[in-house]
């Protein structure tokens, strides 16, 4: 049993669609599709929620989303279209009652924020049954949080709930493969257990096609995207950078968290759990074989295999006499951001400071939230601006010697100053940030160093 995934750029031509449909057709095992919404749906959403544009464009946004849907759907006058045609202003009605409620109240609650967030995939799942029922496959649609896929409250990053998911998936879906029909589910959303729904975030449906891969004991999981896989690193930055064959769990969570964006970083997890392989597979390259993520890592010579970064990070300090000392001190900045909704990308410590990364956009977030908490305790916050993480990831990485001494040697021959250092967290990987104007020089460096050699 295989789950299909297609990302949003995957569905929004239909050229890009025809191949979609090959793909689906040529697969002879059981099969589950799980698509994203077309690429460009949900980032317009984001930002009509964002900036909370007023009504009379809301006519315009519904226009658009319509056409935009009706141009990939199979040609006139066949049922298939109707049928999805029926189906997709059934939804785009909804959104315009959504829209307009946040539009007049000017407020977007969290809850209200993901239901929004939702509709580019309740949209694509039947555009994508009738290109596929049109193709004479029995495609049949659903949406996630009809079949049970259950999660935390975590609006805009949700995590499954894997047991629940089971239960509900499994006996929803199973008997609809037991038929030889396909399932084409949406991605991205799920939904708690009171029936309110939760995104999992930027590329969410990667983590959809995971649980759904738990859920149903899938052997493999295939991605496809517009890009080979994984790469050694981003190859707008490093010219030389290449494909890479083979990941482990580990290495493919650690370059997902840390800047390389291919897949969910949570998307492991389920995977993990139960042996699953996750294949990155490029759309516009079928018959290459991408990138394959399982248990077994494989070592190369020079150990690391890829650098990944983030560009816009910013790095917050709370100085304070014995902060090392002071039980709970970090569990308590913790709980402080994590009510505040800020993620700390990572954090060490020393006698007199604390120092966290967060992204830059968070930074001054940060320091108010921290300035409130710790008011009397710490001796002043520092924000310095402007900076970038890379990270070196390799199985191996941190039992070999010599590793970390090349990287640094290399980056040092660029008069580049590495700021925060931190190693020891994962077997697999160490991060450090530089200034953010240091960042091509630092990547193309380290990527001579270990990777445009013998390999």
């Amino acid at each position: 049993m295989k789950i299909v995934k297609f990302g949003g750029t995957t569905v929004h031509t239909p050229d890009m669609l025809e191949r979609a449909e090959r793909v689906v057709s040529s697969e002879r095992h059981p099969r589950v599709v799980v698509t994203s919404a077309v690429a460009g749906i949900t980032d317009q959403l984001r930002e009509f929620v964002g900036k909370l544009k007023p009504a009379p464009e809301i006519s315009t946004l519904i226009a658009e989303f319509r056409a935009t849907h009706q141009q990939l759907l199979p040609p006139e006058g066949c049922a298939e279209r109707r049928e999805a045609e029926e189906a997709i202003e059934e939804r785009l009605r909804k959104l315009e009652r959504l829209l307009y409620g946040v539009s007049y109240t000017e407020e977007v609650t969290p809850r209200t924020r993901d239901l929004i967030l939702s509709i580019g995939e309740r949209l694509a799942v039947p555009m994508l049954v009738a290109r596929l029922r049109a193709a004479g496959l029995d495609a049949r649609g659903f949406e996630s949080d009809a079949l049970g896929m259950v999660t935390n409250e975590r609006h805009a990053s949700a995590t499954a709930s894997l047991p629940e998911c089971d239960r509900n998936l499994g006996a929803r879906l199973r008997p609809v493969l037991d038929e030889g029909a396909i399932p084409v589910v949406t991605g991205f959303f799920g939904v708690t257990p009171d029936g309110h729904v939760t995104t999992f975030g930027r590329s969410g449906t990667d983590y959809s096609a995971a649980v759904l891969a738990h859920a149903l004991d899938a052997s493999v999981i295939d991605i496809w995207k517009d890009v080979d896989g994984f790469m050694s690193a981003d190859p707008k930055i490093v010219k030389n950078a290449y494909r890479l064959d083979h990941l482990s769990y580990d290495e493919a969570a650690e370059l997902a968290y840390f800047g390389a964006q291919v897949l969910h970083p949570l998307a492991v997890v389920p995977a993990r759990l139960k042996g699953i392989s996750i294949a990155i597979r490029n759309l516009m390259h079928p018959a290459e074989a991408g990138t394959l993520i399982s248990a077994a890592g494989r070592q190369k010579t020079g150990v690391i295999k890829s650098v990944s970064h983030l560009r816009s990070i910013a790095t917050v300090k709370l100085h304070a006499s014995a902060a090392g000392y002071q039980p709970g001190m970090l569990a308590e900045i913790a709980g402080c951001l994590g009510e505040e909704g800020i993620n700390i990308l990572s954090a060490t410590t020393s006698q007199t400071c604390i120092a966290l990364l967060v992204e830059e956009s968070e930074s001054e977030r940060t320091k108010r939230a921290l300035t409130r908490r710790f008011r009397g305790v710490q001796e002043g916050i520092e924000v310095l601006h402007n900076h970038a993480l890379i990270c070196a990831v390799g199985e191996g990485l941190a039992m070999t010697e010599g590793v970390a001494a090349r990287v640094f040697k290399a980056v040092a021959a660029q008069h580049v100053n590495v700021d925060l250092i931190s190693a020891g967290a994962s077997t697999v990987a160490y991060h450090f940030t530089v200034e953010r104007a240091d960042l091509p020089r630092t990547l193309q460096a380290i990527h001579a160093e270990f990777f445009e050699g013998p390999r």
